[in-house]
């Protein structure tokens, strides 16, 4: 299983800009996530997630929704300070986000059908934030139609799409996300 991470802002682009993660990276159930060690300034996006249901490669988007059976949402987690490291030594900035527990993923999902525009409501520790994509289907299509164009997508594989700007997370900050006010993402920061 991989999970294949897209920069929202850059959907509409001809050069998708994408990352990937491996399954160690994933933060399962809830669970807390432990602020790492390694980095001093550690930035959060919160988005969409598909499951991956079947086998895909340079899938027209029309055909997306045949590939992915349910929408969750998840939080992605950034070393900024990393990456502006490795940036100016000319480094690949893996290591700033494919370490363990760096991607929390929602336990629960909802069907594509049922998500309508897909309004993403967000609240980290006092501060909330709502947001949407327009139509959340041709987003998230066209999101799973440019991943299969650089990568073969496979069952069990995740798709994150970014949808909110990078936050910074704090410790004791409790993070809880919800799609049309339904909670699907509720955890700590430690």
């Amino acid at each position: 299983m991989k999970i294949i991470c897209i920069d929202n802002a850059l959907l509409s682009a001809s050069d998708l800009y994408l990352t990937v993660r491996s399954d160690s990276s994933v933060l399962r159930n809830n669970d807390d996530f432990y602020m790492p060690s390694f980095s001093q300034k550690m930035e959060c996006t919160v988005g969409y997630m598909l499951r991956v249901t079947r086998l895909a490669k340079c899938m027209n988007e029309k055909f997306a929704l045949r590939c992915y059976d349910a929408v969750g949402v998840a939080a992605a987690f950034t070393a900024q300070d990393v990456v502006e490291r490795n940036c100016a030594l000319g480094r690949p900035c893996d290591e700033a986000y494919c370490f363990d527990k760096s991607i929390a993923l929602s336990p629960e999902s909802v069907a594509p059908d049922a998500v309508g525009e897909g309004v993403l409501d967000v609240k980290i520790g006092n501060s909330q934030c709502s947001t949407k994509l327009g139509n959340l289907q041709i987003s998230l299509d066209k999101a799973l139609s440019k991943a299969s164009e650089l990568l073969t997508l496979k069952m069990g594989d995740i798709v994150y799409v970014a949808a909110t700007e990078p936050f910074a997370p704090q410790i004791g900050d409790r993070v809880e996300v919800a799609i049309n006010g339904q909670t699907l993402l509720d955890f700590e920061v430690k």
